[in-house]
C-alpha cells in the first residue's frame, strides 16, 4: 500500500528533514521568476493536513492533526487569514468530526466543506474513520450548517473546486489506501442536492492535485494503489460533463501538493515521492497548455500543506515534516 499516513510519512519525516533559509529570495537567486516571503506565524497550533481555502478576500485554515508518529491529534479549529494585517483570528469551530483531509469549496462568499478522516473509529461499534458529513460556513455570521451529506459515502483525500456556482467533488480513498475511487458528483447549493457525474479517467486517486480556472475543472497527479504515483493531467468541462487529457506535469510525480490559482494560471508545488520531500512549483497555463517551472522554495520542502490565493497572490502555510506552522505568500514576477 502506498503512503498510509504513519509509516511511511515518519520515515519520510527521518528522511527528509530540512533547515530553515533566508525568508526571502530575490528573482536572480532563483534564476526563475516569483518571489518567495515569509508571513507571521499561523496563530493555531502547527499541523499537517489542514485545508486552506479563500472566501473574498480572506483566507482560511480548517482542521488538520496536529500529532506526530502513531499518535492522533485530530483538529477541528478553524481560521481566518487577513492579508491586509498578516494577522490570524480564530472563528467557530467546524462542528463536524475533527479531522484531517477536510476538503470543499467556496461558492457565493459562503464555504461548503466535508469528509476526510475523522474520530468516528473510536465510537463503540464504529470501525470507520472516513465521514461523508458535509457542511456550509457563512462568514456574515460565522455560523456552520448541516447540509445533505456527501453522495459518495465515507472517505478520505477527495478532490474538490467550484465551477460556474456548482460544486464538484470526488476520488479519494478509504482508511487502508488499497481503494482507488474514481467516481465524481457535483453539488447544487439552491437544492441542497448531489448528482453523479462522469469519472475521473486519471490514474491517481488520492493526494491528486486539482483546481478550476474559468468555469473548468483541472486535476491530476497523486497516487493509486498499490503503489504508483502519477503525472497525468485533466480538464473536465460542466457543460459536456467531459474530461479531456492535457499535458502531463513536467515536475517529479507526487502526491499530498499545494494548488492555488492566480489568473488564468494553475500552481502546483510541495509534495512527495516515495523517497523526497519536493520544494519545486510548476505553473499550469491553461491558454496553451503548458507546464513550466516557476520557482524553488527556499523554506522547507514539505507536502500535506495548506494552500490558497487571495487577490494575485498565493499562500501556502502548515504541512509536515513536522507539524509546521510557518506561513508564506508568494507573489509572480515575469522573467
Amino acid at each position: 500500500m502506498l503512503l498510509k499516513r504513519s509509516g511511511l510519512l515518519l520515515l519520510l519525516a527521518l528522511c527528509m528533514l530540512s533547515c530553515k533559509k533566508e525568508p526571502f529570495v530575490p528573482n536572480t537567486a532563483n534564476a526563475l521568476p516569483g518571489l518567495w516571503k515569509q508571513l507571521g506565524t499561523f496563530t493555531g497550533i502547527g499541523r499537517v493536513r489542514a485545508f486552506g481555502f479563500t472566501i473574498g478576500s480572506k483566507g482560511y485554515i480548517l482542521g488538520g492533526n496536529a500529532g506526530s508518529g502513531f499518535n492522533l491529534l485530530l483538529l477541528n479549529d478553524f481560521w481566518e487569514y487577513d492579508p491586509a494585517t498578516d494577522k490570524w483570528t480564530r472563528k467557530a469551530d467546524y462542528p463536524g468530526q475533527a479531522a484531517e483531509y477536510i476538503r470543499g469549496f467556496s461558492i457565493n462568499n459562503k464555504a461548503y466543506v466535508g469528509t476526510g478522516f475523522g474520530q468516528r473509529v473510536f465510537i463503540p461499534g464504529n470501525s470507520v474513520p472516513q465521514n461523508n458529513d458535509f457542511y456550509e460556513y457563512d462568514p456574515a455570521t460565522d455560523k456552520w450548517t448541516r447540509k445533505a451529506d456527501f453522495a459518495g459515502g465515507a472517505r478520505e483525500n477527495v478532490i474538490a473546486f467550484e465551477a460556474n456556482g456548482t460544486g464538484y467533488m470526488g476520488l479519494g480513498t478509504n482508511d487502508s489506501y488499497d481503494k482507488n475511487y474514481k467516481d465524481f458528483y457535483k453539488y447544487d447549493v439552491t437544492a441542497d442536492k448531489w448528482t453523479r457525474v462522469a469519472d475521473y479517467p486519471g490514474s491517481g486517486s488520492f493526494g491528486v492535485a486539482a483546481f478550476s480556472i474559468n468555469g473548468k475543472g483541472y486535476a491530476g497527479l497523486g497516487g493509486a494503489a498499490p503503489n504508483t504515483i502519477e503525472k497525468d493531467f485533466w480538464e473536465y468541462a460542466p457543460a459536456t460533463d467531459k474530461w479531456t487529457k492535457k499535458a502531463d506535469y513536467t515536475g517529479k510525480g507526487r502526491v499530498f501538493s499545494g494548488q492555488f490559482v492566480i489568473g488564468t494560471d494553475g500552481y502546483v508545488g510541495f509534495g512527495t515521492t516515495i523517497t523526497e520531500n519536493l520544494d519545486d512549483w510548476y505553473k499550469y497555463n491553461t491558454l496553451m497548455d503548458s507546464w513550466s517551472k516557476i520557482t524553488i522554495f527556499n523554506g522547507a520542502a514539505r507536502y500535506d500543506v495548506a494552500s490558497f490565493a487571495i487577490d494575485g497572490i498565493g499562500y501556502i502555510g502548515t504541512g509536515n515534516p513536522g507539524q509546521l506552522d510557518d506561513f508564506w505568500k508568494y507573489t509572480p514576477t515575469k522573467k
